[in-house]
């Protein structure tokens, strides 16, 4: 059974730096994040199984996007880490870079490590989003030799 759901999709060339990314939000969010922008994604299995659609959607944007985007983990349970590895994998094959974007206040974990880009920390109205330069939330890049370098920065005008 799939644990991963997704409510919709969308373009953007502003949730990773330098590329056009389709963004797939995933509910489940464990998160409680105060005036969080998207509440419904906390709701779970909501959405439509991620996996009945998946390379559909990476067909059907195959053109447009240089990146996959999770927007969210869905619950954190192994089953649920398991299958966006899957998804990040198969992107990956396909020539595209792919992002995390987790809500957890973490560093980057053993098994994000099939990401190019990790976006952590929750959101803290009183402290901004990512483009604000007092964030508490950190943006990586996945360099060649497989670290982790903190890009935040980028977001900061």
């Amino acid at each position: 059974m799939a644990s991963i759901y997704y409510t919709e999709v969308d373009l953007s060339p502003y949730e990773v730096p330098n590329e056009q990314s389709l963004c797939i939000y995933i509910s489940g969010c464990q998160q409680i994040c105060q005036n969080c922008h998207y509440p419904d994604l906390r709701k779970t299995n909501y959405g439509e199984p991620l996996i009945d659609f998946f390379e559909k959607l990476l067909e059907l944007y195959f053109y447009q996007a240089t990146c996959v985007c999770f927007l969210g983990e869905g619950e954190n349970t192994l089953q649920s880490r398991r299958e966006l590895t899957i998804f990040a994998k198969q992107a990956s094959k396909m020539g595209k870079r792919v992002c995390l974007y987790s809500g957890r206040d973490v560093e980057p974990e053993n098994w994000m490590n099939v990401f190019d880009y990790i976006k952590v920390g929750s959101y803290q109205q009183f402290l901004g989003s990512l483009d604000s330069s007092s964030t508490n939330q950190v943006f990586y890049r996945k360099k060649a030799d497989g670290i982790y370098e903190n890009i935040t920065y980028t977001f900061w005008l």
